[in-house]
Parts: structure tokens; sequence; C-alpha cells
């Protein structure tokens, strides 16, 4: 298994040979500081991703997306995330089976990112799930810091991109190619996990009330408004 000190990098760095252009984040906010290895982190395989969506999505509750930076890592738990269902979700990018240079990593084998831009500022960070071809992915709306960070830092998906750093240049990204952004399993009790419908997609038709938004019960990180925080 590779180990977390394997790969680093700096922050601008050329792209993985999948891709022509260099990934050039932003630097993450230095409150975000890790050492993966003393936190006991160990990397996720690719059968992970390759389950049924929610599946997926439910089990990165708890997980720590990293990223690494000059020689330093940087991370977050993560504590919130919104199932898309590719095709016949009507919420999804991939909606019908649209493919365009935006949604194809979508397309790609679970275990890459896909990340997008809202409103011309917020970038929003997607874990790609189900083999090569179908267009399924979990959102990453919320995460949570080491201890001392503020709560609210990476308190939906636009901030948690922004915190660490992330952005459309990394979409495509494969997270077990030993590259500069990772997800690790960490050690601890398995969190209580909330279910309700996605946030903000009331144009989906029935789909909008999918109960498809998984989230840690007990974390203040959580996005949303308060009445959406219901127990499972």
């Amino acid at each position: 298994m590779r180990t977390a000190r394997q790969g680093m990098r700096s922050c601008t760095t050329r792209a993985t040979p999948m891709t022509a252009h260099s990934r050039e984040g932003t630097a993450p906010d230095p409150r975000l500081r890790i050492d993966p290895e003393g936190l006991g982190f160990s990397e996720i395989p690719r059968s992970f991703y390759r389950r049924q969506t929610v599946k997926v999505a439910r089990a990165l509750i708890g997980a720590w997306l990293a990223r690494v930076c000059d020689g330093r890592w940087y991370g977050a738990r993560i504590v919130e995330v919104e199932a898309y269902l590719g095709a016949a979700d009507a919420a999804a990018h991939s909606w019908c089976g649209r493919r365009t240079p935006r949604v194809e990593p979508m397309y790609r084998d679970g275990g890459h990112l896909y990340v997008f831009l809202v409103y011309g500022m917020h970038h929003c960070a997607n874990i790609v799930t189900r083999p090569t071809g179908f267009p399924e992915a979990a959102l990453l709306r919320a995460a949570e810091g080491p201890f001392g960070t503020p709560p609210r830092l990476l308190s939906g998906p636009g901030r948690l991109c922004a915190a660490l750093g992330i952005t459309t240049a990394w979409s495509g990204l494969d997270l077990l190619s030993g590259g500069d952004v990772r997800l690790f399993r960490a050690r601890g009790v398995k969190p209580r996990i909330g279910v309700t419908a996605r946030i903000g997609v009331d144009y989906a038709g029935e789909a909008k009330d999918w109960p498809l938004r998984f989230y840690d019960v007990s974390s203040a990180a959580v996005s949303g408004p308060a009445r959406l925080h219901v127990g499972d």
C-alpha cells in the first residue's frame, strides 16, 4: 500500500499522465495541517469506490480528504455528502446520459475527482463512484478540520474546496494515482449518520425528494438549515 509520504510534490504540479494541463491549486488553509501517518490513516482501495453510490456516500462520512502542498499534508474529515445517481437522476449533471467536457470525469472509474464551478466562483468537489461508464458521484458538502479549526470553515461545498485549495483544475484526478489529493480511512468510532433529501435541487422533479443526503449528526460543520438535521 502506498504511504502518505510517497508522491509529495509542490502546490503547482504537473498533471498525471491522463491529462496535458498542469493542476495549479491555491494554497490550503494552514489551520488544516495534519500528519496522516501519525493519525494512522490508510488509503482506500478502488473496490470501495466501485460499489453502489449510496453505499459509497454513506461510507465517506468519517473519511479524510487530504492534500499535499510543499511537502506538507492538509486535510479535513468529511461530515456531509450527497449521492447523485447518473442518467436516471434529474439532479445529476449526467442526467439522461449528458456527456460534455465538464461532465466527462463522471464517466471515469470510481475513485476519480469531479470538480465543477457554480455561480462562477464556488468550486464543488465530487467523488466519482461505480465502474467506468456509470456517471454517478458523491458531492462533498462539508468537512471539519483538525482540533481547533473553526467549525464552519469547511461548511458547504464551496467553503470545503476553498479551504483545501481545490479547483476545477483538479477535475479528473485519480485519487489512487499517488497524486496531491487523496482520500484516507481513519481510526475511530463510526459516526451516527442522518439522512434527508438533497439541498438545492427543487428543479429535479420527484428526484428532489430522494433521501440521498448523508451527514454526521454530531458535527457542527454540517451545512444547510437546522430543520434538515434529522437523525437516521
